[in-house]
């Protein structure tokens, strides 16, 4: 049946300011766009929707995050610090204490129970470090605690965790960092996943696509997996269940191991990989594992985490076989040995983060157009309430942070991205982040920032979504703000109105064990 969507700003992302008053779909499809006269109709057997005067975009696509880490800590975890007053709080281990006593009490946690903690802010701390294990100890009542700290590649666990997954040799003081850290995520995630029940899966499934739908993301590249253990059978469920939920999943396997690749490639649409995990090529700032040309302010240096031969012969491999590869790259000289891998293997590829590139592969990018994801938010809070950058970066190395206007103006494809649960899926924080961006001259305008999460992440999958023109997808959401020309506080708290995917309203899950047998019996799609 044919729709008419119609009393609507539709911003068609075709270029800056293009709007139409109306489209009409059919079997999900943007079929037709109506002029500065209204026209296009639904014709005699279709019906028509009142949009009610809202602005309208493509649905946004999140280029990057971890949906099973995200769904996990969404029905099984609670943040420790938060932002409030200009500040992070608490900002010291004993304010983190009473916050742990208090969860730990709320959840009735003793030993055997688990307790997941997020967005743990050891760069704002007085102390400047993450709790030890025997203080996780007391604090959460002899409870399995996992602390995850907001650079999302350091973490410390209670000792009774640390031994369920024995790793008393690796961390004895249960404070992971860098490659203890990277190198053992995948015990953690397998351990924790493990132990989400039905219940607390239907919970955590609604709750993660309910509140992407909220911000108007019908696409997430759910980058998920590690090769650290036998068999990943909790990435195999995130691929089953990703067939089946409203929003589109594309799955990036964080593998190596072709055997584990195999297992999951069958329910995929397009052959992608790496991401995270396996494929960091170095790890973050906040825990000072990037790998720079420089030390950090405290005289630690963070190294590669690959032989660059080794890495060019496994991305060469699997480019051969057709797939598109992403790999973390933060530091320059990470940043510069993906370049350098990418500049000899066929294909159009990724690279995530792409934080603070050399003056070299600024030039590189400009010339090989790769894919580039950004999460420019994580800047925006970092200079406004953690202060981590001017901590442990020099000047030189705050200046040199991606290059947005820059890239973009030289037709590098930027795809916005949360890195959720590192940060939450919101959108508009990283639209703000990249309008208000650290390097002041490197900020983009208002329609720019909507192409990094419309336009260009469809054309990074290979896809007609993204835009609203006759053929593509017809997902979209509607706001009662003018992304293209609002303020950049406007975006502050923003959430949609409504979404719509492939022509059909969203409508929340509820998070029973009813709405989740439901999804599981839904007929299962390409990822």
């Amino acid at each position: 049946m044919r729709t008419l969507y119609y009393n609507g700003v539709f911003h068609t992302m075709r270029s800056e300011g293009d709007v139409v008053p109306s489209i009409v779909v059919e079997d999900g499809r943007i079929v037709a766009l109506g002029g500065e006269d209204g026209a296009g109709t639904p014709g005699a057997s279709g019906c028509c929707i009142d949009i009610g005067g809202a602005h309208v975009y493509p649905a946004l696509i999140d280029a990057h995050l971890h949906m099973l880490d995200s769904i996990a800590l969404l029905c099984m975890g609670e943040e420790v610090c938060a932002f409030a007053h200009g500040r992070v709080e608490p900002a010291d281990l004993a304010g983190v204490q009473r916050r742990i006593r208090e969860i730990a009490k709320r959840a009735g946690a003793k030993p055997g129970s688990l307790l997941i903690l997020s967005n743990y802010v050891s760069a704002a701390m007085a102390e400047g470090r993450l709790p030890n294990r025997w203080e996780l100890d007391e604090w959460g009542n002899g409870a399995d605690v996992w602390v995850i700290n907001i650079d999302g590649h350091s973490g410390s666990c209670s000792s009774a965790l640390l031994e369920k997954l024995g790793l008393e040799g690796v961390a004895p003081d249960g404070i992971f960092c860098g490659p203890a850290h990277d190198a053992n995520l995948g015990k953690f995630t397998a351990c924790l996943a493990s132990r989400i029940t039905p219940r607390a899966l239907a919970r955590g499934v609604a709750r993660f696509c309910n509140q992407c739908a909220s911000f108007g993301i019908g696409t997430v590249c759910a980058l998920e997996g590690t090769d650290d253990v036998e068999r990943d059978r909790m990435t195999e469920l995130v691929a089953f269940l990703g067939q089946r939920m409203p929003l589109d999943v594309r799955l990036f396997p964080q593998y190596m191991d072709e055997a584990k690749l195999a297992r999951v490639r069958g329910r995929m649409g397009a052959p992608r990989v790496g991401g995270c995990m396996k494929w960091e090529l170095d790890g973050s700032v906040g825990s000072r594992t990037a790998a720079f040309s420089e030390p950090f302010r405290d005289g630690t240096q963070g190294s590669l985490y690959f032989d660059t031969d080794e890495l060019r012969q496994t991305v060469r491999r699997l480019a051969d076989a057709g797939y598109q590869v992403s790999a973390h790259a933060i530091g320059d000289v990470a940043i510069d040995q993906m370049c350098s891998v990418l500049s000899d293997v066929p294909g159009r590829h990724r690279i995530d983060h792409f934080e603070f590139p050399s003056p070299q592969a600024v030039e590189w990018a400009c010339n090989h157009k790769p894919f580039i994801t950004v999460q420019p938010g994580y800047a925006w809070i970092d200079q406004r309430f953690l202060h981590g950058y001017e901590r442990f970066l020099s000047e030189r190395q705050i200046a040199s942070q991606v290059p947005l206007a820059r890239l973009d103006a030289a037709g590098v494809p930027l795809c916005g991205s949360s890195d959720s649960p590192v940060q939450p899926p919101d959108p508009f924080l990283q639209m703000r982040g990249m309008r208000e961006f650290s390097v002041a001259s490197e900020s983009l305008a208002g329609y720019r920032t909507l192409r990094t999460y419309t336009v260009n992440g469809g054309l990074m999958l290979g896809e007609k979504k993204g835009l609203m023109e006759e053929g593509y997808e017809a997902s979209f959401f509607t706001c009662d703000v003018d992304l293209e020309t609002c303020e950049p506080d406007a975006l502050e708290g923003l959430r949609a109105r409504k979404l719509w995917l492939r022509g059909k309203p969203y409508r929340p899950l509820s998070e029973g064990l009813g709405a989740l047998a439901r999804l599981l019996a839904t007929s299962p799609r390409a990822i």
